[in-house]
């Protein structure tokens, strides 16, 4: 009989097989030097909190998840990372699947939704969004024992993204890099862009009066693409010690997106044999074409 334990480790290798083959993306990684301008890795890190919140142009609750979104990230400017997972509209992509098999469980997925460094939180990694803020402020003082750096360039439409992790202690389990490439100001015509709101008509709400559905909504934080396999890309035990450090390397194609508007989203993640077992222990941003130094 497979048990739950057995069935999620079937999945997250399923996950790791099929992201040999992620879109035009290619992938290398090496323990060594680039000889570039990062550094060597430093003693501390900043701790910083990946947000990936669950939406949809179509769910019209996902306004009031804009709301308590921005409200974290506006408090917290330099530790909060979000990121927009969609569903059943023009901006979904297959990781809005592959997140949902592996964390949710079994449940029924509800919009808005989100995981908070995918770390569970009464038995259950994906939390509705009154839980939003409670266990950001929980992930955001804890001491960061891991971080990156990342290095972005673009030629023609061709992208070049270099993510350094590195280790301030010896730490057990394993971990992987996972790297996302994002875009704001993502709009359209139609249902598939247009964002249904609940709250037009909500006295007081930050959204009210602005329609149902929001024609030509302006949406931020879209995942686009994963560069890495959907699960991450496996960091070698050896180079988790202090000091330790593994460099991973993804080229990709920019086409039909707006290079001013993407960032690179990559983080470190602990991961599992169970759902509720795995942590982000930590994530990074940066703008495309810059770089993101060790912080």
């Amino acid at each position: 009989m497979i048990t739950m334990k057995n069935a999620f480790l079937i999945l997250a290798l399923a996950s790791i097989l099929v992201g040999c083959k992620k879109d035009d993306n290619t992938a290398a990684n090496t323990s060594g030097s680039t000889g570039n301008s990062i550094s060597t890795v430093p003693s501390q890190f900043t701790q910083k909190v990946l947000l990936e919140t669950y939406t949809g142009a179509s769910q019209p609750q996902s306004t009031d998840g804009f709301v308590k979104m921005e409200n974290i990230m506006n408090a917290n400017l330099t530790k909060a990372i979000p990121v927009n997972v969609h569903f059943s509209d023009a901006m979904e992509i297959a990781q809005y699947t592959s997140l949902t098999n592996a964390y949710s469980n079994g449940n029924p997925m509800t919009f808005p939704s989100a995981m908070v460094n995918r770390t569970a939180s009464v038995g259950q990694v994906i939390l509705n969004r009154t839980q939003w803020q409670s266990n950001f402020d929980v992930a955001k003082v804890k001491t960061a024992k891991c971080g990156l750096a990342i290095e972005s360039s673009v030629s023609g439409n061709i992208a070049t993204i270099i993510v350094h992790s590195g280790f301030n202690q010896s730490l057990a389990g394993n971990y992987t890099i996972n790297t996302y490439l994002i875009e704001n100001n993502v709009s359209g015509s139609g249902l598939m862009y247009d964002q249904r709101n609940s709250y037009n008509s909500a006295a007081g709400h930050p959204y009210q009066g602005q329609g149902d559905p929001i024609t030509s909504f302006n949406h931020n934080h879209v995942l686009r693409k994963v560069l890495s396999s959907p699960m991450g890309d496996i960091i070698n035990g050896s180079n988790i010690v202090a000091s330790g450090k593994q460099i991973f390397t993804y080229t990709t194609s920019r086409s039909g997106f707006k290079q001013n508007d993407l960032d690179v989203v990559s983080f470190i993640n602990k991961t599992g044999s169970t759902t509720t077992d795995h942590e982000i222990m930590n994530v990074q941003k940066v703008k495309i074409g810059l770089t993101q130094l060790w912080d």
